[in-house]
């Protein structure tokens, strides 16, 4: 899976994954207000020897030495990856959301690295934002916020040891390994289970594919250009455990019901069909590791229908509570990955995704610290999650929890969907309906 967010990858669908967390800038400038970049880069610097991930570059090893690896880069530098920016006036949260943007808009460089930190100074009340880009390759969502954790907090343990990059394997060693692997593999396939079982497992991966394939063609979904536009939503974690749980589903149920509602009014706003169920590709984690791994990538994918024929956001909440545990015990997290791979290794992934009917848009729920951190010594105010946009899914709804807060990022194609602040609105109107209807009874 690592992989093939580097397969689907093109210029304009960067597969890099992203936050945007406000700081208390006081400890992070000096006595004129000033940002102490040059001592950020070395703290940063030094925190790395805690977090080797970040200095290492995939590194295609050529013919019968085997697949991609991870090797330290030699030309390893800080100030590549760590820098400032000034927010424009009036310095907003839209223009802020905006600047992040333009942030994450350019490919990684595959060269170095593949992360970046911005800290964007001019924010009101002395505060400081850093953009957070990491690349899809490295991390999944759960990963990621483990991994960033370990590299930005403070009571991580420094060193001052000088960074010496490890030699990457010579060609014969990679060569050697990878026919080793090949015979290991040959015999595995000698011993297959039972063909009756084979052909069972596969056949239920395919019926739940062939399902998914006739999602409804609608305008949510076409080949996305370059351009990014963001919206956030910012609900209280409680209340939107407490109406998921009143409905007999969890939280985000009540995620994919707001996105149903703002999908619903986009596509009533067009003059299109609303008497259908749009397909959403929700992640779900198979990881059961304590601690989990900061590294790679192991959510698997399910497909959940939304029903945007139910006007009413608690009615259409119970129905998606119930087409989501049904996709969870008949769907397999590893099914879409597997046909991923394979057009990964043919060739194919990057033009099938701008052309797949499998689903409409793409969520995503990732749990965050419960109380507030500190990154760098500055408490964080505010954390926004940022997903990616691949292929012809246009539209991507991610979920973040920290410190009580449950914020919800929309990400669209700004082309594809200059109206979006409609979807933006609709959530906000549903989420009031749910909350009031929720509200206890006053005596």
């Amino acid at each position: 899976m690592d992989l093939t967010n580097l397969a689907v990858e093109a210029p304009e669908t960067p597969m890099h994954i992203g936050v945007l967390a406000v700081l208390n800038g006081r400890s992070l400038c000096d006595a004129n207000g000033r940002l102490r970049l040059a001592a950020l880069r070395i703290d940063i610097d030094g925190l790395l020897a805690g977090v080797p991930e970040l200095r290492r570059i995939v590194r295609r090893p050529g013919r019968l030495a085997g697949p991609p690896l991870w090797v330290d880069d030699r030309s390893f530098r800080i100030d590549r990856h760590v820098n400032e920016v000034v927010l424009p006036v009036p310095g907003d949260e839209a223009v802020l959301l905006r600047l992040t943007e333009e942030l994450l808009a350019p490919l990684l460089d595959r060269e170095h690295p593949m992360w970046r930190i911005w800290f964007i100074t001019g924010l009101p009340d002395g505060r400081v934002a850093a953009v957070i880009a990491l690349h899809h390759a490295i991390a999944d969502g759960l990963a990621a916020v483990g991994l960033l954790t370990a590299l930005l907090d403070p009571d991580t343990a420094t060193t001052t040891k000088p960074w010496v990059p490890t030699a990457p394997p010579q060609w014969r060693d990679l060569a050697r390994d990878n026919f080793r692997i090949g015979l290991a593999t040959m015999r595995r396939l000698a011993h297959l289970p039972d063909p009756r079982r084979l052909a069972g497992s596969l056949s239920g991966g395919w019926r739940v594919l062939g399902q998914a394939w006739r999602a409804p063609r609608t305008s949510l979904t076409g080949p996305i250009g370059p351009q990014r536009a963001l919206a956030v939503q910012r609900l209280d974690l409680a209340t939107a455990k407490r109406i998921a749980h009143a409905h007999g589903g969890k939280v985000n149920d009540v995620v994919l019901d707001l996105a149903a509602g703002g999908l619903r009014a986009l596509l009533r706003s067009r003059g299109e069909s609303v008497d259908l169920n749009v397909h959403a590709a929700v992640a779900a984690s198979p990881r059961n590791e304590k601690p989990a791994p900061r590294t790679g990538n192991r959510a698997g994918i399910i497909v959940v229908k939304l029903p945007l024929d139910e006007p009413d956001p608690a009615a259409r909440l119970r129905l998606i509570r119930a087409n989501s545990d049904r996709a969870k015990r008949e769907q397999i997290l590893t099914t879409e990955q597997g046909m991923m791979l394979w057009l990964a290794r043919l060739g194919l992934l990057r033009r099938y995704t701008r052309r797949q009917r499998l689903t409409t848009i793409v969520e995503s729920d990732v749990i965050g610290p419960p109380a507030p951190i500190r990154l760098l010594g500055a408490e964080v105010v505010d954390m926004i999650p940022i997903g990616a946009l691949a292929g012809n899914l246009a539209i991507s709804f991610l979920a973040f929890s920290y410190a009580g807060i449950l914020t919800i990022t929309v990400r669209v194609d700004a082309e594809r969907h200059p109206d979006f602040p409609v979807l933006v609105a609709a959530m906000a109107q549903d989420w009031h309906s749910l909350t009031t209807e929720a509200a206890p009874a006053r005596a």
